[in-house]
């Protein structure tokens, strides 16, 4: 690798470890980030005061992260996946010794953005954390099993990329499992839009409710509290409202970047004009 490309790879992980250091709510974390954005830029500074490194007028190619910057919560968990240690992140879907397919990495960013509703939002969806009234109590408890769903399929997703990679089909049927992995995300892409559309729906009415009669959600002003037992979460400290406000943007960044139309919505109107 010559200094110029070195230097490169390492501006992309400062970018990277920054976002981390702006947006992770665990200080332990946080302490850990800093420290290894102190060593990267010390050794960034060495590269550039033992090499001449002059600005050839090269332009960088686009990476993920400026691909991704109309969704700023994405991009922020893609920097903390990098920045994570290997037996916390969350694996790529690509083939071994193959760059990530364009379907791969929509399935890699879905199951980031299913990763952090999981361990962010489900603990917040729950009797304890969230008094409601009857109909949306029911609405409530109703996404862990639509969430427990497609994230079964997402497992069965990447066993079958791991059973080709690793050469448990016959070559006969290589073919036929590609075109099986390709159809099957799409089906996960088309089922997580539909409950990321559900809770969006869900989290902005509630949070409609929460500024003006305040009759659906009974604990709005409420702050949300976990035990300790249940570690640091995003959402401590936070009150009820503000926590649904957030659920409802990570919802709604999710279905922008899913992009699939919502035909359910479509048929409805339809018959309904009918």
């Amino acid at each position: 690798m010559t200094p110029e490309e070195e230097l490169q790879r390492l501006n992309k992980l400062i970018r990277q470890y920054e976002t981390v250091y702006r947006t992770t709510p665990d200080a332990d974390q946080k302490e850990r980030v800093e420290r290894q954005l102190k060593e990267l830029q010390s050794y960034r500074q060495k590269i550039l005061t033992v090499n001449v490194i002059e600005n050839t007028g090269h332009v960088e190619q686009p990476d993920v992260e400026d691909e991704l910057t109309p969704y700023p919560i994405l991009r922020g968990l893609v920097a903390e996946n990098s920045a994570a240690p290997p037996q916390r992140a969350l694996a790529s879907f690509a083939m071994k010794d193959a760059a990530a397919t364009s379907s791969q990495k929509d399935m890699f960013h879905l199951t980031l953005y299913a990763r952090q509703f999981e361990r962010e939002f489900l603990p917040f969806l729950t009797e304890k954390q969230l008094k409601l009234d009857f109909k949306f109590s029911m609405d409530r408890d109703s996404f862990y099993n639509s969430y427990q769903s497609f994230q079964r399929k997402i497992d069965d997703y990447r066993e079958e990329i791991r059973r080709l990679a690793d050469g448990m089909v016959s070559r006969d049927m290589d073919l036929e499992i590609r075109k099986r992995i390709l159809k099957s995300a799409r089906f996960i892409a088309a089922d997580a839009a539909r409950f990321f559309r559900a809770i969006e729906r869900f989290a902005a009415e509630l949070t409609e409710d929460a500024t003006g009669d305040a009759v659906k959600c009974l604990n709005c002003d409420a702050e949300v509290s976990f035990d300790s037992i249940e570690g640091t979460r995003l959402l401590q400290g936070r009150t009820v409202s503000e926590a649904l406000a957030e659920l409802r943007d990570l919802a709604e960044e999710a279905v922008a970047y899913l992009n699939i139309p919502d035909i359910e919505s479509q048929e409805n109107e339809r018959a309904d004009r009918h």
